[in-house]
């Protein structure tokens, strides 16, 4: 039950942080049109994971050509993230906490991924507080307490701490703007999904801490 629950925890990070990580590829546009990404029970849900998923079902409903869904999702994630000039809804912390780029959140962050043992690949370019990072961090922490027993208590530790001093300090505000954003279309319910499974993790984190 308990690896149920951290595979699928891990399979849901590394479904996030695809969603931010770069331009969206063909294969999703792909995914998209062949109906290919599951949708859950929404009953089972919270109501911003539910709605965003119900979102995500009727854009998957109404996409039919691939060239001209990934041509959307390429414009819109443009628009979005990167511009030109400074983008509606940045993805980065500091924008959020510090109200510039390259601020001192970015600074704890690196503390925050040293410690951890992670370090930026060079072929990255974005920097350590874009969103797709900061998701991929939870993802490899998943990782890690699915594949090592031992470390579990140790990970989930430190994902609640990277929770509470990053994650939640702006996430929730991103998703908001993003989903409010009138350039946004495919990523409104990206971004429903983001919130609403934030928020159910916060509190999964506790429950699994005292279990293990």
């Amino acid at each position: 039950m308990i690896e149920e629950l951290l595979k699928t925890r891990k399979e849901f990070y590394a479904f996030l942080y695809r969603m931010y990580l770069e331009e969206p590829p063909r294969e999703l546009a792909e995914d998209l049109v062949n109906k290919k990404i599951p949708i859950p029970d929404l009953k089972s849900l919270n109501e911003d994971m539910a709605e965003g998923f119900e979102m995500l079902r009727k854009f998957m409903k109404a996409s039919k050509d691939v060239d001209e869904v990934h041509e959307k999702l390429t414009d819109e994630y443009t628009r979005l993230f990167l511009g030109p000039g400074t983008p509606p809804v940045p993805p980065y912390e500091s924008m959020y906490v510090d109200g510039t780029m390259m601020g001192a959140s970015l600074l704890r962050l690196k503390k925050d991924y040293r410690k951890a043992g992670i370090a930026k690949s060079p072929s990255y370019k974005e920097p350590e507080d874009h969103i797709a990072f900061e998701l991929k961090f939870m993802h490899h922490l998943c990782e890690e307490a699915f594949e090592n027993e031992e470390r579990r208590r140790e990970c989930l530790s430190l994902q609640r701490k990277f929770m509470d001093e990053h994650l939640m300090k702006w996430v929730p505000d991103f998703c908001d703007d993003l989903y409010e954003s009138k350039q946004s279309d495919f990523y409104k319910g990206i971004a429903k999904i983001t919130k609403g499974f934030l928020w159910l993790e916060r509190d999964l984190i506790d429950e699994l801490s005292e279990t293990i």
